[in-house]
């Protein structure tokens, strides 16, 4: 059923946008270690990633992503899809809606979804995730210092943590590739029996 709402969901976004007004998108990443919400995913091991976005004048927009991940499971390769309307008033405030599903092959016990709002304000976002089907909620603020390149995000992710991403996008390319820097600091809950993590991480990007 979960397959067959995503697909209908992405033939719904297709047939609302022409391919001639479409835009899309794709990237890859290689990254020291693949970290969400302050947390690894991959065991603190190196992750390759990539996806791919379709965008229409309208805003409605759709795509996918994966990335390698281990938790010492079954699964070791995550599957996003997700799909939304984004935009920007006249007074400058951005907004973003939409609906993402994590999925997992091969350990579907893992799979959740989402559903977010984003709002943003010259330097300033704010994103609120609603889990769905009991998934924790999680409540993001971030702030894009200037055009220097250096971001600073806060998070609140309900029954697992807090976390701190302060980032640096380098004014220089390797061989082609945007380079950024992050460092990643958890500070877990005490009920949910995760531990404290700090994570340094360099990405490669196109």
């Amino acid at each position: 059923m979960k397959n067959l709402i995503k697909f209908g969901a992405i033939a719904l976004f297709s047939s609302a946008m022409t391919l001639q007004s479409a835009e899309f998108e794709s990237n890859v990443a290689m990254s020291s270690d693949y970290v969400w919400r302050g947390m690894t995913q991959t065991a603190e091991e190196p992750a390759i990633s990539g996806g791919f976005d379709i965008a229409g004048e309208s805003g409605l927009y759709f795509g996918t992503w994966a990335s390698n991940v281990e938790f010492g499971d079954g699964a070791a390769l995550e599957l996003d899809w997700y799909a939304g309307y984004a935009g920007e008033m006249e007074g400058g405030l951005s907004y973003d809606i939409g609906y993402l599903a994590f999925t997992y092959p091969g350990e579907d016990s893992l799979d959740f979804e989402e559903i977010y709002l984003g709002l943003g304000y010259s330097y300033f976002g704010l994103t609120y995730s609603s889990g769905q089907d009991s998934a924790p909620d999680n409540t993001e603020f971030s702030v894009a210092l200037g055009d220097t390149g250096l971001g600073v995000t806060y998070g609140d992710y309900d029954e697992y943590g807090e976390y701190t991403i302060i980032s640096y996008d380098l004014p220089i390319s390797i061989a082609g590739l945007g380079v950024s820097l992050a460092w990643n600091d958890f500070s877990a809950e005490d009920s949910s029996g995760l531990s404290d993590e700090d994570t340094f991480v360099i990405t490669f990007s196109m």
